[in-house]
């Protein structure tokens, strides 16, 4: 790389450090009802760092996609693509906290149990805000469907996201919700769906990104829900051995009702590992 590259990625950087500027006043706005978050983080929330750290790190996450895609024919056409796309990074970010504390944890007001320094609900927020920037990586990676593909697998990764948590409800319904663990203040049930819900994006990313695009919007959008559905399925089969042959100390009934966070952190991570393998290399 030339010295004239990097002064060009300096650039795309202060345009990543501006929306991000722009992001924390705004959600500084957004939660004065609910508390004074510089005041908050002073005094050492951590469920609000957490929440925020998501934030920033899903927008970074999703503005590499237009950084690593192919470049404009001049600098200043990179430059605003650069610029549209963060801000509608930024736009989905806000979206996914907006998904999360209605339909993903129902029941409880997300903001004001940050507040209260809740660290379940905030390592659930920053695995949907982690999936949201994967998926938006890997629909403006390569810029080859634009806007309205970065928008549609937006929509389409929320869907398939609240679809996974109905289901796990209703897996759990007769022993134990990790959701409603998440909702009373469970911090192992919090990093345990966590986990699942980045494993999930990182599968669902290879539908997006992986192969040739798909000639029409019908084939696309079968490949993207055989590919979500099958991610799903293997998830909880892989999960299933991980749990046997890794986390050989508890079982995830043990993790969830015993609240054991150690084994809930190795779980989430051997499950974001395998899900990294088979969403670049099987799928």
């Amino acid at each position: 790389m030339n010295i004239e590259n990097y002064g060009y990625y300096i650039i795309f950087t202060l345009v990543y450090l501006t929306i991000a500027v722009g992001v924390k006043y705004l959600l500084n706005f957004k939660d004065k009802k609910y508390f004074d978050a510089e005041r908050e983080i002073t005094k050492g929330n951590l469920a609000l760092a957490i929440r925020r750290g998501g934030i920033q790190l899903g927008l970074a996450i999703a503005m590499v996609g237009v950084l690593s895609g192919q470049s404009a024919t001049n600098f200043a056409s990179d430059l605003l693509a650069t610029l549209l796309y963060g801000l509608t990074a930024a736009g989905f970010m806000f979206s996914s906290l907006l998904v999360t504390d209605r339909l993903v944890l129902p029941g409880v007001d997300n903001s004001e149990e940050i507040g209260e320094g809740n660290l379940a609900i905030s390592f659930v927020e920053f695995g949907t805000l982690l999936m949201t920037g994967i998926l938006a990586y890997a629909s403006i990676q390569g810029d080859q469907g634009g806007w309205i593909e970065a928008i549609v697998y937006f929509v389409a990764g929320q869907i398939m996201l609240i679809l996974l948590v109905v289901i796990y409800r209703k897996l759990f319904q007769a022993r134990l919700n990790p959701v409603q663990r998440v909702q009373e203040g469970s911090l192992a049930a919090g990093i345990y769906l966590a986990g699942k819900i980045i494993a999930y994006g990182l599968i669902m990313q290879s539908a997006i990104s992986g192969g040739s695009m798909p000639e029409t919007f019908a084939s696309a959008a079968m490949e993207f829900v055989i590919t979500a559905l099958s991610g799903m399925v293997l998830l909880y089969f892989f999960e299933y051995l991980i749990d046997l042959v890794i986390v050989t100390t508890s079982t995830v009934k043990d993790i969830l009702e015993k609240d054991q966070i150690v084994q809930s952190v190795q779980l989430a991570l051997s499950r974001i590992a395998m899900a990294l393998i088979l969403g670049m290399a099987i799928l």
